[in-house]
């Protein structure tokens, strides 16, 4: 997944739950693009897959 938006304090926190949960950081999924305006979708979505035990590319079209 290619990510275009800034790092915020909240998502590099969100980057390593997933990592830890999944073994690669959320924007290692390169079948996925998130645009800079999309970071509450982005966020949201990194909650989601932490939340349901499932990485992105299981549920993210």
């Amino acid at each position: 997944m290619m990510w275009y938006g800034k790092d915020t304090k909240e998502l590099l926190e969100l980057n390593k739950k997933y990592r830890e949960l999944f073994g690669v950081y959320p924007y290692g999924h390169m079948e996925l693009e998130y645009g800079a305006d999309e970071y509450e979708e982005y966020v949201n979505d990194i909650k989601k897959a932490i939340r349901i035990g499932k990485p992105l590319i299981d549920f993210v079209e």
